[in-house]
């Protein structure tokens, strides 16, 4: 049981770092396209994307809210 639940909880962590850097990109892209600033964000985001539920729940979030 405990295998099965760190393969589950891998796989989300990889699922959400795509997650995450797509979220970084966007938020990159629409505060002007900075090299630094992107790096920035994929640090944040990547490690809420550690936790099972918060980086889904961020991506969510940034596709609702329009950063412009």
């Amino acid at each position: 049981m405990i295998g099965l639940l760190g393969i589950v909880w891998y796989i989300v962590i990889i699922v959400q770092g795509f997650l995450a850097l797509g979220t970084a990109y966007r938020k990159t892209k629409a505060n002007g396209d900075n090299g630094v600033s992107l790096y920035g964000w994929s640090i944040l985001y990547g490690l809420a994307a550690v936790i099972p539920y918060l980086g889904y729940h961020l991506w969510k979030q940034s596709k609702e809210y329009d950063f412009k």
